[in-house]
């Protein structure tokens, strides 16, 4: 009897090994792996009873490298969003999400995960939930995951858990998770929060047990409300410490009741809710003044020693990129066209007074900083409203090519000789060919941006991503461009002043009026340049009502030269001819709409299969450098415009010469193009994170290396060459 009843036992002990990993499975779901991510939800318990709440959670194993957002996900990024189906009467809770961490992106910081993040929710049973049963939850998760580009990913995962009577004990497989997460979760309470508004920026006050000269930073639930990569100054006070925020465009103070966040204390994490109060008397930034009325914590004050905070330091290397990348201006593609009128210009020049010239050198230089300052600012508004638009973004739109292109046009016809304008209507950068030019050289500066700024040259690329980035006040944006203006101003303003280089000009003669017509064809090239553009913004409808436009253009340019030949009643028939022209013209331009797309443009563009003397091309997509990326395939990406002169260059003259194909294809590179001819938000986001804010952008993604390498914006046969060798 003795020895059956140990068989049993024995049998029974068995079964319940077997059994016991199935039984753990039920807390675990099985895992689903995305590409950059394997996810699972797990239960801490074994169980659920009736009316009772245990936590579940999303467990993710991340790639090394990348990372996904907290609920506050910072600059840019998108947080967990998960979508239930439960049994009936069951309840999920709010996500509680762990201890984010900065991540900086270039000038931007994202909050989010890496690692192995776990978000818990708890889960509540129906009271009248019936013992015995087995409850499946299954979550639809959506979550954007990012390294040196973002991919949003997604996954269905099912979980499993049985009814039981009594509190279930911890899981095997889920606890140690569930332990292991807690470390990483914010703690409740610790100190008391308030915060106040001190001249239309946030104040957040904490009392309690702090160190100032701790690592303190306050990450905001809010989104747009505190500047994410602003520097956030701590100062001690009797009860604590004192933090002081940078607003985001959403911040105001009349209806921010509640403060909430997490304050994390070097590797310490505290939830808060701080209430609105008001701002006790005598309180001051840090650094505001030269009294000591305020100690700052560790790494975030001012420096009142002579050495510049790092800040300022960095502020003044953008300035000088931006200076160094405004002289470089002058001798880029974008340019070409207005070097041209300058020419003309510093031909003229030779004849006028000392005076004339300096002025004219001044003037010209207004020019220059209001087209900068008013297309940046435009820029800054546009950008602070949310629209994700670029440097050089007025020539994405066909109507602001199509008015460039008669202007341009009208430039052309006046250097031609068939019409004349006096310096009161030289505002349209057409009268510096002709005697006087107050206004002439005041709108060539103008007409000087208007063509530079579709273009990012050398040097460019960082200080214009740094004026643009969000958390850069407006002023140091608009001080970054005025830079930039000064230096694309200073080769005709140092002519302008040194009288050495003044005497060198040429002299006056009959050659000039020759010289003038020539450079008419210059203009036209541009027309053609322009047309092309337009072309591949609004189809061959906008072609017709461009072609429309610049035949009312050149018969109202005509008349209006018969006009200024002819006396009395024709004078005045001419004019009359020459405004019916003109408005003709307007509404022609008035019906051209963006028609293509960037990926019709790529895909118009691709070869045929087996085709070697074509570049392999496909449009950008983050999806589709995610794919290339994982199968291991080199991928090279121009970031281009059709309105960018120095990108169709680097193509003309590099990427598509015969020597560079045959290199793509040899080495099995893949060409994307991501073509911003026409606004499109995905490269814009692409650009922005790369610390960028307009085009020629050209990367470089080698099989297996985390990051990209970034080329220079003017390619040439050796640079192609060299990036193509370690292939």
């Amino acid at each position: 009897m003795r020895s059956s009843n140990l068989f049993i036992a024995a049998f029974l002990a068995i079964l319940a090994a077997v059994m016991a990993p199935q039984a753990r499975a039920q807390a675990v779901s099985q895992p689903v792996e995305t590409g950059n991510a394997v996810s699972q939800l797990i239960a801490e318990r074994g169980g659920i009873a009736p009316g009772e709440t245990i936590r579940i959670g999303l467990y993710q194993e991340l790639r090394e490298g990348w990372h996904v957002y907290w609920m506050n996900p910072g600059d840019s990024g998108l947080p967990l969003e998960i979508d239930w189906t439960l049994p009936e009467g069951f309840e999920t809770g709010e996500i509680d999400y762990p201890l984010p961490h900065r991540i900086p992106l270039g000038p931007l910081v994202n909050f989010g995960h890496e690692g192995t993040p776990l978000f818990m929710i708890d889960l509540t049973a129906p009271s009248g939930a019936a013992t015995g049963q087995t409850v499946t939850l299954t979550a639809d998760a959506t979550w954007l995951i990012c390294a040196d580009i973002c991919i949003p990913e997604s996954a269905t995962l099912s979980l499993s858990l049985p009814v039981v009577a009594e509190p279930a004990g911890p899981d095997a497989l889920g606890a140690p998770l569930f332990e292991q997460g807690d470390t990483h979760m914010p703690e409740q309470g610790g100190f008391d929060a308030a915060w106040y508004d001190l001249d239309g920026k946030p104040v957040l006050e904490l009392s309690g047990d702090i160190d100032p000269q701790a690592e303190i930073f306050f990450f905001p639930a809010a989104i747009s409300v505190v500047e994410p990569a602003a520097e956030q100054k701590v100062a001690a006070t009797d009860e604590g410490v004192r933090l002081f925020l940078q607003p985001a465009f959403d911040y105001d103070p009349a209806s921010l009741d509640v403060l909430d966040g997490v304050v994390t204390i070097d590797e310490r994490g505290i939830e808060i809710a701080a209430t609105q109060t008001e701002a006790p008397a005598g309180v001051t930034v840090p650094g505001a003044d030269t009294g000591a009325s305020t100690d700052a914590g560790s790494g975030t004050s001012e420096s009142s020693s002579a050495t510049p905070p790092a800040e300022s330091r960095n502020l003044w290397a953008i300035l000088g990129l931006a200076f160094l990348g405004g002289i470089i201006l002058n001798v880029m593609p974008c340019v070409f066209p207005v070097i041209f009128i300058k020419a003309a210009s510093l031909a003229h020049s030779a004849q006028e007074s000392r005076a004339t010239i300096v002025r004219h050198g001044f003037i010209y230089t207004a020019g220059i900083l209001v087209a900068f300052l008013a297309i940046a600012g435009l820029l800054l508004a546009l950008r602070a409203g949310g629209e994700q638009i670029g440097w050089g973004f007025h020539l994405q739109s066909p109507v602001t090519v199509a008015v460039f292109a008669i202007v341009i046009f009208l430039v052309g016809l006046n250097l031609a000789g068939l019409f004349e304008i006096g310096t009161s209507v030289q505002g349209v950068g057409t009268g510096l060919a002709s005697k006087g030019g107050n206004s002439g050289a005041f709108f060539t500066g103008l007409l000087a941006v208007a063509v530079a700024a579709p273009c990012i040259g050398p040097f460019l690329g960082v200080p214009v991503g740094f004026a643009l980035s969000a958390q850069q006040p407006a002023f140091v944006g608009l001080l970054v461009f005025a830079v930039m203006g000064l230096g694309l101003a200073l080769p005709y303003l140092l002519i302008s002043l040194i009288p050495g280089i003044a005497k060198a000009l040429p002299k006056p003669g009959a050659w000039m009026e020759v010289f003038k017509q020539v450079l008419s064809f210059a203009m036209f090239a541009t027309l053609i340049w322009l047309i092309w553009t337009l072309t591949l913004q609004a189809g061959s409808e906008g072609l017709v009502l461009l072609l429309i436009a610049l035949l009312l253009t050149g018969f109202a340019a005509w008349a209006f030269g018969l006009s200024q030949r002819s006396r009395g009643a024709g004078g005045v028939f001419a004019r009359v001819l020459a405004l019916a022209a003109i408005g003709g013209c307007v509404y022609a331009l008035s019906g051209i709409t963006p028609q293509l797309r960037t990926a019709d443009y790529a895909q118009a563009s691709a070869p045929g299969e087996g085709d070697l003397s074509k570049l392999p091309t496909v449009a950008y997509s983050e999806a589709t450098l995610e794919e290339l990326r994982e199968a291991g395939t080199p991928v090279f990406i121009d970031f281009t415009a059709a309105w960018c002169v120095t990108c169709q260059v680097n193509k003309q003259t590099v990427l598509t010469r015969q020597q560079v194909v045959s290199q793509f294809h040899e080495k099995g590179v893949v060409y994307m193009v991501a073509d911003w001819t026409v606004q499109d938000p995905e490269i814009t986001r692409a650009l922005e994170a790369q610390g960028r804010s307009g085009v020629p952008l050209y990367l470089f993604y080698a099989p297996g290396a985390p990051e990209p390498q970034v080329l220079p914006q003017v390619l040439s046969f050796d640079i192609m060459r060299e990036t193509f060798s370690v292939l």
